[in-house]
């Protein structure tokens, strides 16, 4: 034996004997002192020498025991350069070589089971690669474990695509232990939904949400692995759900994913990060629920999900990105619903904690950055409402905009580090929309061309749900250019696409509307484009408004298009076709009044041809009502009580699921198959009867009145006014018109009604031959006022000191909601018996005293001795509601109040109204069968909010849905005193006729007679209207 080997062999066989005091003694410093021998060793034995291979196992072991004893990464770096060296000594089949693999495992095994450390395992890949090589069950799982911390680091796509292969072969191989089956599903589910989500692959996302169920399947309830296999199945199927669209299966993924959620949540152990991330997991999906239906119920509980999930989390905790990106995405969109600034201002400190979590190359920071983008944008819009479309840029500097900057400066490094096609569609529509949002407010044309650029770019790039968004964005920046062919044929691309893809509804309808708009403002116009844009928005409109969603998040849903209808009419006006303007006028306005009028004649064929289904129709409605009045607390002004249960909410989907069935069913049978539908052209003209409708149509590109009557074609009167200058005199009434002595604000007035009068009601009465001395003109007129123009008193318009010049010298006037609105025949005269009902609440809690309510409740007593009357502490919500059905006639004489965030909610003020307001809500759910006329001598009874004008969403149409054929209501409050002469000299009119027929030339003349003695003050006299008839 030579003196090299001898040495070498002397050192070795020290190396070895600490090596085993070291296993016996578990000694740090033996193993360490057995280390270094066996490197002195190693360092004199030559290269080819047989003992090298077991040398440097025993090595590879040493470090293997010195990192499990101390925790420490450089015996693991020690050990990936034995690993290198013993791959490059021995062949794949040496039996050394199958020893150190077997080694491996258990190391690698040991690692990843311990306090993951973010990169460990990706570094150890090399490792993973070589004990892969040898044929074990273990192999496979434990690469894909390496490759995935690897991906996490590096975003490669061909890491992820090997890690699906790797949990595919697993899964068929099958776990060694059948307690632990469920793993290899589990994990594949999860790497195919984010290779899916990242690619856009929908086998993938299939195959997640099977492997997804299979291992929710196998894993057996009370295992700890339970919450995360539930948690992953609702990811998979929420990524499922927004990638495939919200048709009649996603919907149902949609829901069985909240179940899952809902189930991880509730096994997941308290206080855990398992339960942490099952949170924000229910808080996706009840976004996603929000996104799909507008649902409020969803988003609140979504949000507070969503906050539970970072409670507690520690400032080192791998989660902090992905949690924090959920709770801002949240946060945003309580924002975008509800406008609260203080969600505006959360969202950003969530994305502003998401981003601090990362490093500056991690992969995960652009998308990251740009939800903060995002974020930001939101938050400008708090200090600088964002311009509708159309509008004038208001011209600021950027230093006027700073938090809007830094959205888009964000919004720009997030697109310079994203690469991968998909993300980076996203990453560009949120830059697109970042740069049109500051051009917006500061004219500044670099940032349009920025944002039409960046839109482009992310429709070429972009994939499944990311590019519906993506369409849309571009629709909303090209329409922010002046209209050239070119621009709305790109446009038009745009929306025919978003028309044929899975997109939302709500969506869809915006870019439409947006190409009608610009369609409309082209030079020269396109009104032949634009009206197939609106025609197509308006015949998705009903879907925005789903019977799933409750009364209020339904009334938001429609409140987002307003003025809609109006910009469809004006397109078919432009090409001359006033009929086609009408029906659409009708299909897309009074969309829930329609659905709770149910004209009796419809209810009684239905009764005539089929009981079961009719009163199937009643169990129904009344269901579906009393759930929405349940869940009206959620929409109180400061008020959010804790969502409904789950189980409540899934009865209202089931009910309505059961309406739309129902109604399927109705408009199969013989002669219905327009129940609860839009009336046809030959409808409307029968309800019309003997006295013309005139629909007033203001949009931003002209203004007409449309004459309809029974026998004659639809007649256009061209109107010499601005939509602008309509709504700024309704402004004008709604803020100036108070009770009290105001001599300017009453000649301000005066002025308003001047000019109503020559720009709308002296032309229409010209229009129709109602002249002064004119014969055979009509003595009666019905407006349908439309978008705007619903809060004009148009009855009024005129000027009180020229004899002949206004409507009240010319003509009976009446409103309607819609045509539809209107009963098909006359009134009948009442079956006697019991016909008033009084209710007087001059003392309402918190409310200004009225006593001029006692006086008119006394008046009507002495006209209508038999009347019944609810007084004071009587007149409670449960007395009312159940008096009313059994009295044709209604009269209030009480405080009301309007909710301008929900009007649904707007109330008359009861004794009982703090405990139980008797809401709109309330009221149109009731069923007065007979009812024949309401008469609310309170304030503001007839007025609602812009937002909501096309479905007429007050007091007065509350009483109309309630079953009253005529309302007598106000747009604005009025005095004491002048309410209860209105009142008086109405129903002294009222009693000597003996029929409610003619209610409206009641009020007309008791209004005439009021101005008569005050024609200085329209204030007082103008507010009274009749509603219905």
């Amino acid at each position: 034996m030579d003196e090299e080997m001898l040495l070498h062999h002397q050192l070795a066989l020290r190396a070895e004997w600490l090596m085993g005091r070291s296993r016996r003694g578990r000694s740090l410093r033996k193993t360490r002192a057995a280390r270094r021998w066996f490197q002195r060793a190693l360092s004199v034995m030559a290269y080819h020498h047989p003992d090298r291979s077991a040398c440097l196992n025993n090595l590879g072991v040493l470090l293997h025991w010195e990192f499990r004893r101390t925790g420490e990464e450089e015996p693991l770096e020690r050990l990936l350069e034995v690993n290198a060296r013993i791959v490059m000594f021995l062949p794949p089949g040496h039996p050394d070589r199958r020893r150190h693999r077997h080694n491996l495992r258990a190391l690698l095994a040991e690692v990843l089971t311990a306090e993951w450390r973010p990169g460990l395992a990706a570094r150890l890949l090399p490792l993973a690669r070589e004990a892969a090589a040898e044929e074990d069950a273990r192999s496979g799982p434990l690469l894909a474990h390496c490759l995935d911390d690897a991906y996490r680091e590096s975003g490669e796509l061909s890491a992820l695509r090997e890690i699906v292969e790797l949990w595919r072969a697993s899964a068929v191989a099958g776990a060694p232990d059948p307690e632990w089956g469920w793993v290899p599903f589990h994990e594949l589910g999860r790497a195919s939904r984010t290779l899916g989500v990242r690619t856009g692959e929908r086998e993938a996302l299939a195959e997640a949400v099977e492997c997804g169920r299979r291992a929710v399947r196998l894993c057996p309830g009370g295992h700890a692995g339970r919450a995360g296999c539930l948690r992953e199945l609702a990811n998979s199927l929420h990524a499922d759900f927004v990638d495939g669209g919200p048709g009649d299966g996603g919907t149902s993924a949609l829901r069985e994913a909240e179940e899952c959620a809902r189930e991880a949540v509730s096994v997941a152990p308290a206080g855990s990060g398992e339960r942490a991330s099952c949170l924000s997991t229910l808080g996706i999906v009840l976004r996603g629920r929000f996104e799909t239906g507008r649902d409020l119920a969803a988003l609140r509980e979504a949000v507070r999900a969503c906050r539970e999930s970072v409670a507690g989390l520690a400032a080192d905790d791998t989660r902090r990105r992905a949690l924090f990106n959920n709770l801002s995405a949240a946060e945003q969109e309580l924002f975008k619903r509800t406008g609260e600034v203080a969600a505006a201002h959360r969202a950003v400190a969530a994305s502003r904690a998401a981003v601090a979590s990362l490093s500056a190359d991690d992969p995960q920071r652009a998308g990251t950055l740009s939800e903060l983008g995002n974020a930001l944008h939101l938050l400008a819009a708090t200090l600088h409402p964002r311009l509708p479309p159309g509008g004038t840029p208001e011209v600021l500097g950027m230093g006027e905009v700073p938090v809007l900057v830094e959205a888009v400066e964000t919004a720009r490094e997030a697109v310079a580090l994203e690469s991968e096609p998909r993300a980076r569609s996203a990453a560009l529509t949120n830059l697109s929309i970042a740069a049109r949002t500051l051009h917006e407010h500061t004219g500044d044309r670099v940032a349009l061309a920025e944002a039409i650029d960046g839109a482009r770019e992310a429709v070429a790039l972009g994939g499944g749900s990311d590019l519906a968004v993506a369409l849309y964005t571009l629709v909303q920046a090209l329409t922010r250019v002046p209209a050239t062919p070119e621009s709305l044929r790109e446009t038009r691309r745009c929306c025919d696409a978003l028309a044929r893809r899975a997109a939302p509804t709500r969506v869809r309808v915006l870019a439409h509307r947006l190409l009608g708009r610009a369609a409309m403002a082209a030079d020269p116009p396109r009104p032949d484009l634009a009206l197939a844009a609106y025609e197509r928005a308006v015949g998705w409109l009903p879907r925005l408004a789903p019977r799933q969603l409750l009364r209020a998040d339904r009334e938001f849903g429609l409140g987002e298009f307003a003025g809609l209808p109006a910009e469809a009419a004006s397109a078919a006006l432009a090409l001359e076709r006033p009929e086609r303007a009408v029906v659409l006028l009708e299909h897309a306005r009074g969309v829930l009044l329609r659905e709770g009028l149910g004209h009796e004649e419809e209810l009684d064929a239905l009764r005539r041809a089929e009981p079961a289904l009719a009163e199937e129709f009643a169990l129904l409605r009344e269901r579906l009502d009393a759930s929405d009045r349940a869940g009206a607390p959620l929409y109180a002004d400061g008020f959010a009580p804790p969502v409904p249960a789950a189980e409540e909410a899934a009865r209202h989907s089931e009910w309505a699921d059961r309406w739309e069935e129902l109604l399927t069913r109705v408009r199969r049978l013989p002669g219905l198959a327009g129940f609860l539908l839009p009336p046809t052209p030959e409808e409307l003209r029968r309800r019309v009867g003997d006295h013309p409708v005139v629909l007033v149509n203001p949009s931003p590109f002209r203004c007409d009145a449309l004459i309809l009557t029974a026998d004659a074609p639809v007649r256009v009167v061209p109107l010499a006014c601005a939509m602008d200058e309509l709504r700024s005199v309704a402004e004008d009434f709604a803020r100036h018109a108070v009770p009290g002595p105001g001599g300017a604000t009453e000649a301000r007035l005066l002025g308003r009604l001047e000019w109503l009068w020559e720009r709308v009601g002296r032309p229409v009465l010209d229009a129709l031959g109602a002249t002064p001395g004119a014969a055979g003109g009509p003595s009666r007129v019905r407006w349908c006022p439309v978008g705007v123009a619903a809060g004009l008193p148009l009855h009024a318009a005129g000027v009180p000191g020229r004899p002949g010049d206004s409507v009240l010298d010319r003509v009976v006037s009446s409103y309607t909601t819609t045509v539809g609105a209107l009963p098909s025949g006359p009134p009948g005269r009442g079956r006697g018996g019991r016909r008033l009902v009084v209710v007087e609440v001059a003392r309402a809690p918190g409310a200004r005293e009225l006593p001029g309510a006692v006086l008119e409740t006394r008046r009507l007593t002495e006209l209508t001795p038999d009347a019944t009357v609810l007084s004071g502490p009587a007149a409670t919500r449960e007395a009312v509601l159940a008096e009313l059905p059994g009295h044709e006639v209604a009269h209030f004489a009480c405080h009301a109040v309007t909710d301008p965030r929900s009007p649904s909610l707007s109330a008359l003020l009861l004794h009982d109204h703090v405990a139980a307001p008797l809401t709109v809500l309330e009221l149109g759910a009731a069923r007065v069968e007979h009812g024949a006329l309401a008469y609310l001598s309170a304030c503001r009874t007839g007025g609602g909010e812009e937002r909501l004008a096309d479905e007429a969403v007050h007091i007065a149409s509350a009483f109309q849905l309630a079953g009253y054929r005529q309302v007598v209501a106000t747009l604005w409050p009025v005095g004491d005193g002048d309410a209860g002469r209105v009142a008086d000299d109405f129903h002294t009119a009222l009693a000597a006729a003996g029929t409610t027929a003619d209610a409206a030339s009641h009020l007309h003349h008791a209004v005439r007679a009021l101005r008569d003695d005050a024609p200085g003050e329209p204030s007082r006299w103008a507010a009274h209207f009749a509603l219905g008839g």
